[in-house]
């Protein structure tokens, strides 16, 4: 939990404090945000469940929907994304971002501060997806030729080499291989999209 004054300062420097609609999601982000956590961009606007606030900040994404009776935060962090695209038209502008679990639609009439919100998470992603890639490949590359390399390997693809293990010991058998359990999806590659309206 961060302090209400260190928030509206926040939102003051970058030039998003709501003044009508959104109010009530920027008293509910003290006790949302970590410490130390960056405000990059706020956008107002609508999902399917209605009115609510979209959040970008230096380590993840919140949708703060907060009505009298009730309130809704959806976290997506940058490392969970696969799919972000962005659609323009001549009033307002939706953005689409895709995790392994649900996607989350979100339109907003402020159609550029949607767009550098887009941009912002679109370089989160690609930063994260880098820094994973770069860890690996430094993994391999720093122990000497003559050592074996040793990757830390998740719990999915330890499951995984046990079914390739297991398919393997079917094939001996002359039995059917079972079935492989899919790829980690949070490895899987980040799609980009953007569709400009041709009044912009």
């Amino acid at each position: 939990m961060v302090e209400r004054d260190v928030v509206l300062k926040q939102l003051t420097a970058i030039d998003a404090m709501p003044k009508f609609f959104g109010r009530a999601e920027v008293e509910e982000l003290p006790h949302i945000l970590f410490d130390g956590e960056v405000i990059n961009h706020l956008v107002i606007g609508r999902y399917e469940g209605g009115w609510a606030s979209l959040v970008a900040t230096d380590r993840r994404i919140l949708l703060v929907d907060k009505k009298p009776f009730y309130l809704t935060i959806e976290d997506i962090r940058y490392d969970m994304v696969s799919d972000v695209q962005y659609d323009h038209r001549l009033l307002d502008a939706t953005v689409r971002l895709g995790t392994m679990h649900k996607t989350v639609n979100f339109l907003s009439y402020s159609r550029e501060k949607l767009r550098n919100l887009t941009t912002y998470a679109q370089e989160q992603v690609s930063m994260m997806s880098n820094q994973n890639g770069q860890s690996v490949f430094q993994a391999m590359t720093s122990m000497p030729n003559d050592q074996p390399v040793r990757v830390p390997l998740s719990e999915a693809a330890k499951v995984t080499l046990r079914g390739v293990s297991g398919a393997l010991d079917d094939v001996r058998q002359m039995r059917p291989p079972t079935l492989l359990r899919p790829r980690n999806p949070y490895r899987s590659s980040t799609v980009f999209r953007r569709r400009v309206s041709r009044f912009y």
